[in-house]
């Protein structure tokens, strides 16, 4: 891990305390540790709230199992139905009926038969499932322990630009090669986490809060503030 890596997240550890509720996707693996429901939750996610996927994936599972058999037999209006809180529904009912269908058909419904392999392969199988891609694939496989990676969703991509440590428009995978130099393995998942927590909570989109914040010395963007930039 870098230096700065270091610092970023001994910073970082002190402002917040990490709390399981607030994932979606790892609340879905430690209440349940079935990676198809991991899977089912980080796809709720996208576009929306962890609190909002949250809720969309307990009134899922009130209703049925949160299986690739379930949700296939059950269709995609009941899907829909079940999951309105999670936004974009519609969408992700279709997406999460035909994951389910696709590993019916291709592994006799085990789904943790895709994850099986050498890592980079399962990521470009799973990747092949409809309405995955690489943020959900990075969520899954890390929650999962399979393939470490950094996640990178709206807050994470933020927070790394306004930092400096990837630069505004970049590809995933080339935004993801520059994280993974910053946070070595054994540190990428938490490092996710708590940048996502500085997204939400003080590196906000709108009026972020720079007052509080305990990165501003190591911070391109409030550096750039001070030249009203």
């Amino acid at each position: 891990m870098s230096a700065l890596g270091e610092e970023l997240l001994r910073r970082l550890r002190t402002a917040y305390a990490l709390r399981p509720d607030d994932f979606v996707s790892l609340q879905a693996y430690l209440r349940s540790r079935s990676p198809f429901e991991v899977l089912v939750a980080t796809v709720l996610s996208q576009n929306t709230t962890d609190k909002a996927a949250l809720e969309a994936l307990n009134d899922l599972s009130r209703i049925m199992p949160i299986t690739p058999d379930s949700l296939y037999r059950a269709g995609v209006k009941v899907i829909a139905k079940a999951i309105k809180r999670a936004g974009m529904y519609r969408v992700k009912a279709h997406y999460l009926w035909r994951i389910s269908k696709t590993v019916m058909e291709n592994s006799g419904g085990g789904f943790d038969a895709m994850l099986r392999g050498d890592p980079r392969e399962v990521r470009e199988r799973i990747m092949a499932l409809p309405g995955v891609g690489n943020k959900t694939v990075d969520v899954l496989l890390t929650v999962l322990g399979i393939l470490e990676r950094v996640p990178i969703d709206t807050h994470v991509y933020r927070v790394a630009v306004r930092i400096g440590l990837i630069k505004a428009g970049m590809r995933y995978e080339e935004a993801h090669e520059l994280l993974a130099r910053v946070f070595a393995e054994g540190s990428r998942h938490e490092a996710h986490l708590l940048l996502i927590t500085h997204g939400r909570k003080t590196c906000r989109a709108r009026k972020p809060r720079c007052e509080v914040c305990v990165l501003t010395d190591l911070c391109r963007y409030y550096a750039g503030r001070g030249r009203g930039v």
